[in-house]
């Protein structure tokens, strides 16, 4: 349920702050048979350093405020807890003009469950 709901976030923002006719790639990597890795990459605006040192700071939109997206700046401070309530980690990686790459490491579960392969999804 809680990886249902961070890839749920991550896809609503990609999707949101994605360019028209833009690209989302989905992506995971295993790391070793501890844990794996999922990527949610999109062709979007970007962020600027600073920007990228601001994320998961609760109602801080980047700047977004005043912009035809609407939201409340806590999407990824939620997705943030959750993945650390998991025992993972989240991250970004970003370039202006090119996109951004929003990532996150979760223990594989103990059971064997394997996670699911990586598909690419066109924006509207």
């Amino acid at each position: 349920m809680r990886i249902k709901q961070v890839m749920l976030n991550l896809l609503s923002n990609a999707i949101k702050y994605n360019r028209l006719g833009g690209n989302i790639d989905i992506s995971r990597v295993m790391d070793g048979h501890a844990q794996v890795r999922i990527g949610v990459r999109d062709t979007g605006h970007g962020l600027t350093p600073k920007e990228l040192g601001s994320l998961f700071q609760p109602f801080n939109r980047l700047g977004q405020e005043h912009g035809k997206e609407v939201g409340t700046g806590v999407g990824l401070v939620v997705t943030k807890k959750l993945v650390e309530s998991m025992g993972g980690t989240i991250g970004a990686e970003s370039e202006v003009g090119c996109g951004s790459l929003f990532w996150f490491n979760v223990p594989l579960a103990r059971d064997g469950t394997q996670p699911v392969e990586s598909s690419k999804v066109e924006a509207d």
